[in-house]
């Protein structure tokens, strides 16, 4: 996401910067470069204090840099590479400071790669070295498709079903969803005509007469098996 800046604010120190370096006092150009360089780098705190020392490692480079001349490609490149970021904005606070603005993506569900636990974002990345504290995160079992797993999620959030409230994914080689729910009911969903089935899986858990059953299989268009 590309910087908010204060388009007056950069002239007049852009100007100043201009005017004083034409000065042939050696000292006081020197002086005034200090003015201008990234002196402090502001991460916001609605994020772990251990992802807050990383990123802020990995942006140290950018100190004593002069903040009119820092290519915001570099700072990109750096914040992207932390797939549990789903946004940020950066700012530059003049004279000498950079603002950055994070928000951290949802996990979505996660699946085991080599005895390691590998988390799926919102966003849709690999989440990898990181503790999460939530433990009803679904798991996911058999293929590995992050793009058919975010858009089952968008559909189960379209249809205000709580991804929480599900224990497993299990996606069939022929891109077929098995669901695990509450209580251990299985749901068959089809490999097509997902999103009427959703809405009908939204409709028969709304129903408040599930505790009973052990499947639900929506396999077949227009016919509901129970058992």
């Amino acid at each position: 996401m590309l910087q908010s800046i204060d388009k007056t604010k950069i002239y007049f120190y852009f100007f100043l910067l201009i005017i004083l370096l034409s000065i042939h006092n050696q000292n006081f150009i020197n002086s005034v470069n200090n003015f201008f360089k990234i002196k402090e780098i502001i991460i916001s705190k609605n994020i772990d204090i251990s992802l807050n020392n990383k990123i802020n490692k990995e942006l140290s480079k950018f100190y004593n840099f002069n903040i009119f001349f820092i290519n915001t490609q570099d700072l990109k490149d750096i914040l992207d590479n932390f797939n549990i970021i789903s946004e940020y904005k950066v700012k530059k606070e003049y004279p000498s400071a950079l603002k950055i603005d994070l928000k951290k993506t949802d996990i979505v569900a996660y699946y085991f790669n080599n005895n390691h636990e590998v988390y799926i974002g919102e966003n849709g990345k690999e989440i990898r070295d990181i503790k999460i504290k939530n433990k009803n995160i679904p798991i996911i079992e058999g293929k590995i498709n992050i793009e058919k797993l975010i858009s089952l999620n968008s559909l189960l959030k379209s249809n205000d079903l709580v991804l929480y409230d599900f224990i497993k994914f299990h996606l069939h080689e022929s891109n077929r969803w098995d669901l695990i729910y509450k209580n251990n009911i299985i749901i068959k969903l089809p490999i097509d005509d997902l999103e009427f089935a959703i809405d009908l899986l939204k409709n028969i858990i709304n129903s408040n007469n599930i505790n009973n059953l052990k499947i639900i299989d929506l396999r077949i268009k227009n016919n509901i098996v129970l058992s």
